[in-house]
């Protein structure tokens, strides 16, 4: 047993992708265990510090962390309303929906399953005005910071994270709280926190552009001793990454090496305190993990190179120049109704340009040498876009465009795929996938692959997700669909590569429920 036991992952990956239309029916065919779980996390008895309120409206461009992109100067802020602005946009408790519709009415500025929000944010920061340095959990319902750790931790997070991270602005730390979306999924969880966890990261590196700010993501760490550090339960919470943040011209102070003794909050827990994971999350979660850092010290190579030809079926033109607000478009960002039935309208080709140009976009990590795009591939189902013969399609950085794979109507096949017909992907402008080679990634890095595969795929179905907001779509992520059927269709099973998210993009249709801004 153990992360090299690759039959673990590969009995996971088969169960909750291959298999996922019988587990599902397991799953959704039982009640939840015991009393829901909190949609927020709150800790009890620590002290509390009130962020700024009177947000901005606006916080630059959705565009400014892409390197593709020209992004202008970030108007300047005061360090506490930066902060401010950084964890609201990142994570924050923003919408109330009421109304009949109104079936899981707490949002965020990211999708998340049934809207459980099992993701944590947690961070370490330097003395911010009034505030003083310390590790801190990011209290999205009081928009507050709880503190965890009073002190100068960068030694331990570099040690952590195997980086220097003398010079940061903050490290932002994503966990996943299990129970908060277990308690309904059992075994079939873990995929969904990781999922979630990548599309936070994506989210935060996108605010943090915006705002200024250079972001780069730690997967691997010494999963134990990460959770020493922020005070978590091994078998309830585990950190999934990690974001050191840097500003241009920020100079580097030395950092005391300081102990770090054993710490532990209690929080609101209304469900109890024990929760019986099932025997398929276990085996995943506790088989994923690192004992240490050189343990992790591992990375892919670069992106295979395309064999499509040097000439791209329809090549990308140039992008766009008009400003998108990330504020506004992060308040618009939205998965559709519960039963996404949307209207059925043409997009524009120019639209959907838009929103895929940036998706596999290069970013930083150490999961590969530099800046390097994910590892993950991005597939299009064209269904009703202007000037595009409908077919799939798959997007290549490297021509520039797009390689067209197979031409037709692929609306009802791909409706077919979807064992329980919650989505209308006939009215859908087009259906996006992210794929990726789960075997190569877990040669690499072991059954860690599995999670590392759905945060990397997470931080690009996010860019898709709010780059679809700012042109007026909803965007729909969607795991019930039969993977063998879309594999086919999508030509996926010649390159072995495996699908880990469906996204569809499409306009809205006006729900039953109101929407309310939460603003601080």
């Amino acid at each position: 047993m153990g992360n090299w036991d690759l039959d673990i992952g590969e009995h996971y990956l088969r169960r909750t992708v291959h298999e996922a239309e019988e587990l599902f029916a397991q799953v959704l065919g039982e009640e939840p265990i015991g009393a829901d779980p909190l949609p927020f996390k709150i800790y009890r008895d620590v002290p509390r510090h009130r962020l700024p309120g009177a947000l901005p409206l606006e916080i630059g461009d959705a565009r400014s962390a892409f390197a593709d992109f020209a992004a202008p100067e970030p108007a300047r802020r005061e360090p506490e309303q930066l902060l401010s602005a950084l964890l609201y946009y990142g994570y924050g408790f923003s919408r109330w929906d009421e109304g009949p519709g109104a079936v899981w009415p707490y949002h965020r500025m990211v999708p998340s399953a049934r809207c459980y929000f099992p993701t944590e944010l947690y961070l370490w920061m330097p003395r911010t005005g009034e505030v003083p340095a310390g590790i801190y959990h990011y209290d999205t319902l009081h928009h507050s910071l709880a503190l965890i750790r009073e002190g100068d931790f960068r030694v331990e997070l570099g040690r952590l994270l195997g980086a220097d991270v003398d010079d940061v602005h903050s490290v932002l730390l994503l966990s996943s709280l299990f129970w908060k979306n277990a308690f309904k999924y059992r075994g079939y969880s873990y995929r969904l926190c990781a999922q979630e966890a990548g599309m936070v990261a994506g989210n935060l590196l996108m605010v943090a552009g915006a705002l200024g700010l250079r972001g780069e993501v730690g997967f691997q760490f010494a999963d134990r001793r990460a959770g020493r550090l922020l005070g978590l339960v091994d078998s309830e919470e585990h950190l999934f990454a990690a974001l050191p943040l840097r500003r241009d011209g920020s100079v580097a102070e030395p950092a005391p090496d300081v102990a770090v003794p054993p710490v532990s909050h209690r929080y609101v827990r209304p469900e109890g305190d024990v929760h019986p994971h099932d025997a398929l999350f276990t085996s995943i979660a506790e088989n994923s993990l690192l004992d240490d850092v050189d343990e992790g010290a591992r990375q892919l190579p670069v992106s295979r190179r395309c064999d499509s030809g040097e000439t791209p079926t329809l090549p990308m033109p140039p992008a766009r120049r008009e400003p998108i607000g990330l504020g506004a478009t992060l308040r618009a960002r939205n998965s559709g109704n519960v039963l996404f039935n949307p209207i059925a309208k043409t997009l524009p080709l120019a639209d959907l340009w838009e929103i895929v140009r940036y998706a596999t976009d290069p970013y930083r990590s150490d999961l590969r040498d530099g800046v390097a795009e994910p590892g993950v591939s991005l597939h299009v189902v064209a269904l009703d876009v202007a000037g595009l013969a409908k077919g799939v399609y798959r997007f290549c950085r490297e021509h520039a465009g797009l390689h067209l794979v197979a031409e037709g109507d692929f609306s009802r096949p791909l409706q077919g795929t979807l064992p329980v017909p919650n989505l209308n992907l006939c009215a859908s402008n087009a259906v996006l996938y992210l794929a990726a080679d789960h075997a190569e990634a877990s040669r690499t890095f072991g059954n860690r692959a599995y999670r590392l595969i759905n945060l990397e795929a997470g931080i690009v179905a996010q860019r898709l997700c709010v780059l679809s907001a700012a042109h007026g779509l909803a965007a729909r992520v969607h795991n019930g669909y039969d993977a063998a059927g879309v594999e086919s269709i999508l030509r996926l099973d010649e390159a072995k590569l495996t699908p880990f998210f469906q996204i569809a993009i499409a306009h809205n249709r006006p729900g039953v429920q109101h929407g309310l801004p939460v603003v601080f």
